[in-house]
């Protein structure tokens, strides 16, 4: 007879839900093995899906992690995890604007998979947009009903990184919209954002880089027409999770993958600063601590840089 401790059930169930949810959005097949999983007990929480994470702007220490379980706070440089912000939430995005960390996502509903496939692409799930705001270094959260954004999911948001007041939201029906007053309200700006709705950056006062999971990283320099950036990940595909964009430097971005990897120049090439067969996913810089930032990987690791984004160590 078989014993099972707490330990190795809870881990089974983890791996089991990575499982379930890369199999629903055609990850999985007969010759993917099973996503690695961490060991019980480690500092990033076990959720069936990561999506975003940024720092906060009054602490160096403060990282906030947005999961399909809603929002995780660490006040200790990502080793230890509390949840906060609102309860039944898939979080999508977090974006630190000034004072102020703002988050987007979708009401989570039972037993639906975070990601789905809609059109050509991957998305969050379907359902009512859900809009919150921290002034406390995401300790606590208020959240908003922003005049003019529908209630469809929020897919991503964006910051733009030379004015506090200014978001963008990105659906997953692909609509784009832009606040103006710090997520009070938004405007249209497109009802078709011309690639498929996953990650989004600003660089130059517009939206400026999007990819996503199958087509890989795209520029503007416009915000409305769309190259093809060159790019293979470490498995030969162009996979696209998310995009950080160095606070005193907009030309310096991280982006995440299988590995990590780094541009120079806003986004117009890509270099391998981390190679691994593991999909990377939320990666942010700490503000206010200069050449450090923090990446996510779907095993359950964080990793830390402390040289703007040219090499990683694990850090959990």
């Amino acid at each position: 007879m078989k014993i099972f401790t707490r330990k190795r059930v809870v881990v089974a169930a983890i791996v089991a839900a990575f499982v379930a949810v890369f199999a629903g959005i055609g990850m999985v097949s007969k010759s993917t093995p099973p996503v690695a999983v961490g060991a019980a007990g480690s500092g990033v929480p076990f959720v069936p899906w990561y999506w975003s994470m940024t720092g906060s702007s009054s602490d160096p220490n403060v990282l906030v992690l947005a999961t399909s379980n809603g929002l995780y706070r660490s006040g200790d440089a990502g080793k230890t995890w509390q949840a906060t912000g609102p309860k039944n939430v898939d979080a999508t995005s977090l974006v630190q604007s000034g004072s102020s960390i703002y988050m987007g996502g979708v009401t989570a509903k039972a037993n639906a998979s975070p990601v789905i496939r809609k059109s050509t692409g991957r998305v969050v799930s379907d359902g009512a947009a859900v809009v919150a705001v921290s002034t406390d270094g995401g300790k606590t959260w208020q959240t908003l009903h922003p005049r003019g954004l529908p209630s469809v999911a929020v897919q991503a948001m964006a910051a733009d990184p030379a004015s506090s007041t200014t978001l963008y939201a990105l659906l997953n029906n692909g609509a784009l919209y832009r606040s103006a007053d710090s997520a009070q309200s938004f405007q249209l700006v497109s009802s078709k954002f011309g690639v498929a709705p996953w990650a989004l950056a600003i660089t130059q006062g517009h939206p400026s880089l999007a990819g996503d999971m199958d087509g890989g990283p795209y520029s503007s320099t416009n915000g409305t027409s769309w190259q093809r950036t060159q790019f293979k990940d470490t498995t030969g595909r162009r996979m696209v999770m998310e995009y950080a964009v160095q606070p005193t430097d907009s030309t310096r971005v991280i982006m995440t993958s299988r590995g990590i990897d780094i541009s120079t120049d806003g986004g117009k090439t890509w270099h391998l600063a981390l190679n691994s067969s593991v999909m990377f996913g939320p990666v942010a810089w700490v503000p206010g601590k200069a050449g450090v930032a923090y990446a996510v990987g779907f095993d359950g690791s964080l990793w830390r840089s402390v040289d703007s984004g040219k090499s990683w160590k694990k850090a959990t």
